[in-house]
């Protein structure tokens, strides 16, 4: 069996796992008006749910980045994928807060422990065409989190409780580490090069920190995931309040978005190659505003969704992108550079839901959706600043 062949289960399985991921990611903010209802939360306080998440996902993005390279990929991504599994099951308890707090803790170790290795084993494993392969990855990560506001949607209309939404998803997960284990079985003694070991003199995680074109891609990616958390967290509450629309349509304007990353993403590699990664980067964002600052002041619940959709469209090549660039510079370190980038991104997860929500609290949630026009306003001037405007070689 050749390398391809034998390394197309796993990448098959890993599809799927980010696909499910993608449908957890946006079910909070469906879910959000009923939470705040359930345990009497303020908006900052509903925030922290999300924030909780990535300060634990912070803490799992470290360990990956400084073993990631060193220790067996696959055998840590069963163990995340274990993680999420029980914390699923977990949050369909519908425990007290204090617990629920505490499951969402785990939540974020288990899903940022093989998001971050899945990244990196599909870049191992499929070497000069990894820019398909990641991009692939997160277009199925697109479409569950496309999906995961109608999942709840379709559920909650039936009069299925808020927490039963995450035990029926726990159930297909179990599904996937089922899966995932017997693919490692079955091919365990193949050699597919997804543990390649990186030379002595390269560079490590803590290295990369000193290079300055990666704090670069790291304040951009802080960024941009700031903006893509405060949409998933309160897009549909804020369309519920500012359109007078339906539960249907109030998911939908954040699953338009989704379908803008995933329509998105699915051009990334023909973009790149006639356009180049930091063009695409830098003026995406920007010429997402021109439709998305009037939908959130005219009123329409079909033009916001509109506008969600736009700016889904705009910007969902953006992580895909990065890590590209980052993968170009330093090819034998996927691990560690994967996981410098989702620090700064984590870190911005752990911050923006809290921030926005404090600005929803004293302004409303318009000043929620404003710090999505500010910051990619910042991400724009921030582009300037990357070396060259040349794109990195994405032929496939």
């Amino acid at each position: 069996m050749n390398r391809k062949e034998s390394s197309l289960p796993i990448t098959i399985v890993l599809y799927v796992l980010l696909f499910v991921f993608g449908m957890s990611y946006t079910m909070i903010g469906p879910l959000m008006p009923e939470l705040l209802r359930r345990y009497g939360l303020k908006l900052a306080e509903g925030g922290t749910i999300v924030s909780i998440q990535s300060i634990s996902g912070l803490v799992a993005v470290i360990f990956c980045g400084l073993f990631g390279d060193r220790l067996n990929k696959k055998k840590f991504i069963a163990l995340g994928i274990g993680l999420f599994v029980i914390s699923l099951l977990g949050v369909g308890t519908a425990p007290p807060f204090g617990l629920l707090m505490a499951i969402f803790f785990v939540f974020g170790i288990g899903t940022r422990t093989f998001d971050t290795l899945s990244n990196a084993l599909i870049s191992d494993i499929h070497g000069e065409k990894r820019s398909l392969f990641l991009n692939l990855l997160h277009t199925f990560f697109g479409l569950g989190a496309f999906l995961g506001p109608l999942f709840v949607f379709y559920l909650t209309d039936r009069e299925v409780s808020w927490n039963k939404t995450f035990l029926y998803l726990g159930f297909m997960a179990i599904v996937i580490l089922v899966s995932y284990l017997a693919v490692l079985l079955m091919g365990g003694k193949k050699s597919d090069g997804s543990e390649m070991k990186a030379p002595g003199g390269s560079v490590g995680l803590a290295s990369l920190f000193t290079h300055p074109r990666m704090w670069i891609l790291g304040i951009i990616i802080f960024i941009h995931m700031g903006v893509q958390i405060v949409l998933n967290t309160w897009m549909p509450l804020f369309a519920a309040a500012s359109t007078d629309s339906g539960a249907f349509m109030s998911s939908f304007a954040l699953s338009a978005f989704w379908i803008g990353i995933i329509l998105s993403r699915s051009l990334v590699s023909r973009l790149s190659v006639r356009f180049g990664e930091i063009f695409m980067i830098r003026w995406g964002g920007l010429l997402s505003l021109m439709v998305f600052i009037p939908a959130l002041f005219l009123g329409d619940a079909m033009i916001l969704t509109i506008g969600s959709g736009v700016m889904g469209l705009f910007i969902g090549f953006t992580i895909p992108y990065l890590m590209s660039i980052g993968f170009g510079w330093y090819p034998d370190k996927s691990a560690a550079v994967t996981s410098m980038l989702l620090i700064f991104g984590y870190f911005s997860v752990a911050g923006y839901p809290w921030i926005s929500g404090l600005l929803g609290d004293r302004f409303g949630l318009i000043a929620a959706m404003a710090l999505v026009v500010v910051s990619q306003l910042v991400l724009f001037g921030v582009t300037w600043f990357l070396p060259g405007n040349e794109s990195v070689n994405t032929s496939i």
